[in-house]
């Protein structure tokens, strides 16, 4: 049996096989051949829905926390006791004074003391006054004589009669010593004391003449 082929099918049946490859290169068969859908290139199944994009993170803003606003309390008010004041004593609220002269019966112009034997007046009177008379005990006083060779001493004062306000003392004479030829200065200082055992100074300076014979 001699089977005759039909030219126009032969030709048609290839231009439909040219087409399929055209429009589906990526497919293994074409008019229903196959029944796997197609593959993309990645091999992700076009049946299958990529993956959304992953979303990004929200960001929780937090705001910044109150700086805490400072409380000012109130303090009462500081009471202050002033101290109580001390009575003052006898010595506080009295003044002395002290000062030195050329003596009794000697000259009223004195500049100092002359050293024994090599001048007049060699011995001086010194006067301590006070003004709360009626409450000293007693009156003592000290010198200081600041020559090359130094030297020092003590004494007591006396009133005359009832004044007690006026304190009386002799100041010398002092021995020439040919060290201290120069002469130098005197610092004397008094102190007054009074009946409450207070005490009250002051301070006076005259000058030891030089020695020339």
């Amino acid at each position: 049996m001699v089977t005759v082929l039909n030219p126009r099918r032969i030709r048609s049946g290839a231009a439909l096989a040219v087409a399929c490859v055209a429009v589906l290169p990526l497919t293994a068969a074409c008019g229903g051949g196959g029944t796997e859908p197609p593959q993309w290139a990645d091999g992700v199944s076009a049946s299958e829905s990529p993956s959304p994009l992953p979303t990004p993170t929200d960001v929780e803003t937090t705001s910044a926390a109150p700086t805490p606003t400072a409380v000012r309390t109130s303090r009462p008010a500081a009471t202050t006791t002033a101290p109580a004041s001390r009575p003052r004593t006898m010595g506080q609220r009295s003044t002395v004074t002290v000062s030195v002269s050329g003596g009794l019966a000697q000259s009223q112009t004195f500049t100092g003391l002359h050293q024994d034997g090599c001048g007049n007046p060699s011995w001086g009177l010194l006067t301590v006054r006070v003004n709360n008379a009626a409450n000293v005990s007693s009156v003592t006083f000290r010198y200081q004589v600041r020559t090359p060779v130094p030297f020092s001493g003590s004494g007591s004062a006396r009133t005359l009669g009832n004044d007690r306000g006026s304190w009386l003392a002799s100041l010398g004479p002092f021995r020439a010593d040919p060290r201290n030829s120069a002469g130098g200065a005197i610092n004397v200082t008094a102190e007054a004391k009074f009946k409450d055992g207070s005490t009250r100074t002051a301070r006076t300076t005259t000058s030891l003449k030089a020695c020339r014979r």
